[in-house]
């Protein structure tokens, strides 16, 4: 899993716009954020305490989060965990908050906890259908205690797997059933999960465990989870990335899907990609490109055919290009008729080197309005073997002097002669 706090330590220090906090940072908090740059995580760790503890500090929600990530690079994540549950408590509106729990999920990550990612990666509980009128509302259910301290909870006799069509609950410690849980069907039993103590989950968290969590935060526990867990987890993904409401949360479960080496996870990739919603269908299209499949092209050209909208097809052909399919761009260019797409598969043509003979060839069959992509794709290619003919022998003056111009930018012994000899 990608470092978290690399990348937002990156965007923050940059002046991204994370940094953009409601105050100007004060002397210590700007001196704190120098030796993290610096990472010099013991001076920064002092400066940000004092920061955290001074009432007239403006910004003590920003300096208790980079406190924990200095107190987690640092390697005292015991320390971090503290200053994130006090986060939570003193600041619990802040947008450093959600920063916080991914550094959460981070630590647990690295620590194996997978309680506690199971916690956070948990679907959110569906709102309770509402009682109907005169009807006698149901006694609540009294909670179950956890284990106390070193006992060890009676395991459960095994279930079925839930199918994949549905979205599974998360694994609850074993010896406690889930409220309104179906008897069993008597087929195989799932694969086993090791689950923690619910005991040990409550220690960890100290009682601050947001309700629910943040789906962003959410996805990085279910991206910690995926190669322990790809059975339970990939449905998980599923719901959220065709979840056409929540476009940026779906884009991420595409990322996380498309990295896994399991065909189901690409499935879904794939499926999202024909009929997702558009900006997610983008996302599904760019990460297929990246896939070490040979079937990938063929998906990629049906998405194309399938698609009536530019945008995605321009797409598309930014995929095969990743994938150097120049035989399946050189059908796109010749048929498209969409100028845009049509030009945008011919430049990535360029860009692929066995691709020379396909521009060839298409500058003698793509309309006019495409010829000059041909000669700047040529460049691209370092062809100066066609743009000496097209300078030679094309009838029409605006593209000779195009072909021109781009052998003086290639400037090759063969381009250098042939304008030499004919200035």
């Amino acid at each position: 899993m990608q470092t978290v706090m690399a990348l937002v330590a990156v965007m923050v220090l940059s002046g991204g716009v994370a940094s953009a906090g409601p105050a100007p940072d004060s002397k210590r908090v700007a001196q704190a954020k120098d030796y993290i740059a610096d990472e010099q995580w013991t001076r920064a760790i002092a400066e940000l305490k004092a920061a955290a503890d001074d009432p007239r500090e403006k910004n003590r929600d920003e300096a208790l989060f980079w406190l924990l990530h200095s107190e987690h690079q640092s390697g005292d994540d015991a320390s971090a965990l503290q200053t994130i549950s006090r986060l939570e408590r003193e600041f619990p509106a802040s947008r450093w908050v959600s920063l916080a729990h991914s550094v959460r999920v981070e630590i647990a990550h690295g620590m194996q906890r997978d309680d506690v990612l199971w916690v956070i990666a948990r679907p959110p509980t569906p709102p309770a259908a509402p009682t109907p009128p005169g009807a006698t509302p149901r006694p609540a259910v009294a909670a179950i205690p956890p284990p106390k301290p070193g006992s060890v909870p009676t395991p459960a006799p095994p279930t079925a797997p839930t199918p994949i069509a549905t979205v599974p609950p998360p694994p609850a410690p074993r010896g406690m059933p889930r409220p309104g849980a179906a008897p069993a069907v008597p087929v195989a039993p799932a694969p086993p999960v090791t689950v923690f103590p619910a005991a040990a989950a409550e220690a960890w968290w100290a009682g601050t465990l947001p309700e629910p969590a943040d789906q962003v935060v959410r996805i990085e526990a279910l991206a910690s989870l995926i190669d322990a867990h790809s059975d339970r987890v990939i449905p998980l993904l599923k719901d959220i990335a065709l979840d056409k409401n929540s476009p940026d949360e779906a884009r991420r479960a595409i990322v996380v899907l498309a990295h896994s080496p399991r065909p189901e996870a690409h499935s879904i990739v794939l499926e999202v990609a024909r009929a997702g919603a558009e900006p997610v269908q983008l996302a599904a299209i760019r990460e297929l490109g990246r896939l070490q499949d040979a079937n990938v092209s063929n998906a990629l050209l049906q998405v194309y055919a399938a698609s009536p909208t530019p945008r995605i097809r321009r797409q598309v052909v930014t995929s095969l290009g990743e994938r150097a399919d120049n035989m399946t761009l050189y059908r796109i260019a010749k048929t498209e008729q969409d100028v845009g797409v049509r030009n945008a598969a011919i430049m990535t043509l360029g860009r692929i080197a066995p691709a020379r003979d396909q521009l060839r060839t298409l500058y003698g069959l793509a309309p006019t309005e495409s010829r000059a992509t041909i000669i700047n794709a040529l460049f691209t290619a370092k062809d100066d073997d066609e743009l000496i003919r097209i300078a030679s022998s094309e009838k029409n003056p605006m593209f000779r002097q195009r072909a021109r111009q781009q052998l003086r930018l290639l400037a090759t012994p063969k381009a250098v002669k042939f304008l030499t000899d004919n200035p």
